[in-house]
């Protein structure tokens, strides 16, 4: 008998693509945080200027972990253990007991970008850098709008299997309930990075027409239209902090002609919807070459791009 699936099938690694570390609002000025994402230790902090950066964790001098007790100076961190201080890019700059640098001496430094409320950092295996730009959500900037309510929770899987949850528009009947699989359409913009999902959930709770766009997995701008004037965003970000576990970060908006009638009820409903994919999300395996039938078009669609976010 051959050995269970769970014991031999591995999920992929992470895709490139932009993901967060943490809201904006949660790191102060001169604060210091521990990170972990990517299956690493970082190093998380605001210099006195407001600029944010995250490095690797570990100092080269003898280890010691730079987001643990590590201390903010003017624009640098330094360590806990000798006070070696490092840049935002991550070369040391001062050695208080030492006039000569070691030309070694620097540490990893992140790509970052603050943008719509959180922290992302820029992830490539081979640390290439950035190959798009992030997106404004610009529902956020207008008094159209209410106040985004923020909501993270935890996934134990693979980034790629929650994102491909936005192009299976079958399983919104047998997980979600709903009375029937909604019409959906899926493409993929012409450069073949950005790829666009829409459907008609008219038998949903509160029937409306979805809008996904999916910038690599773990980052989506989700909008839903209930009617004229009445729509709701949700802006996805991912941080990936194991190849199995995914630390969600939403940050979801209505207009302010619906924020006081049912508001807070079509928020509520998006969040019992991950309470029903996470069973499922929570014991299945990933496979790399799953058996499709002819009607998994979208399914199919969505594994062709997302090749893209892997190195060969």
């Amino acid at each position: 008998m051959e050995t269970c699936e769970s014991k031999t099938l591995r999920s992929p690694d992470f895709p490139i693509g932009w993901y967060s570390v943490a809201r904006g609002s949660e790191v102060k000025t001169g604060e210091v945080k521990r990170v972990y994402a990517f299956d690493r230790e970082l190093a998380l902090f605001r210099t006195r200027s407001g600029q944010v950066a995250v490095t690797d964790a570990f100092c080269p001098h003898l280890g010691a972990h730079l987001g643990v007790e590590g201390k903010v100076v003017g624009e640098s961190i330094q360590c806990p253990f000798h006070g070696w201080r490092f840049d935002t890019s991550g070369q040391c700059v001062d050695i208080p007991y030492c006039d000569e640098i070691p030309t070694r001496a620097a540490v990893r430094s992140w790509t970052v970008n603050e943008i719509n409320g959180d922290i992302m950092v820029w992830y490539h295996p081979n640390e290439e850098p950035p190959a798009w730009e992030m997106p404004l959500i610009e529902e956020f900037q207008s008094d159209d709008w209410c106040e985004p309510q923020t909501w993270e929770f935890t996934v134990p899987n693979h980034v790629q299997n929650i994102a491909e949850n936005a192009c299976d528009p079958v399983h919104f009947q047998y997980v979600h309930k709903n009375q029937e699989t909604p019409e959906n359409t899926v493409t993929i913009d012409d450069d073949g990075r950005v790829l666009r999902m829409e459907a008609d959930s008219r038998y949903a709770a509160h029937p409306n027409i979805l809008k996904v766009i999916m910038h690599n997995p773990g980052l989506a701008i989700v909008r839903t239209v209930y009617g004229p004037g009445a729509e709701m965003l949700v802006y996805n970000t991912a941080q990936p902090t194991t190849l199995n576990e995914t630390h969600l970060r939403w940050s979801l908006s209505v207009r302010n002609e619906i924020v006081d009638l049912v508001g807070d009820d079509v928020m509520r409903g998006i969040k019992d919807g991950i309470n029903d994919d996470m069973p499922i999300w929570r014991h299945k395996v990933y496979r790399e070459k799953p058996l499709f039938c002819k009607a998994d078009t979208t399914l199919i669609l969505f594994r062709k791009w997302v090749r893209q976010f892997y190195v060969d």
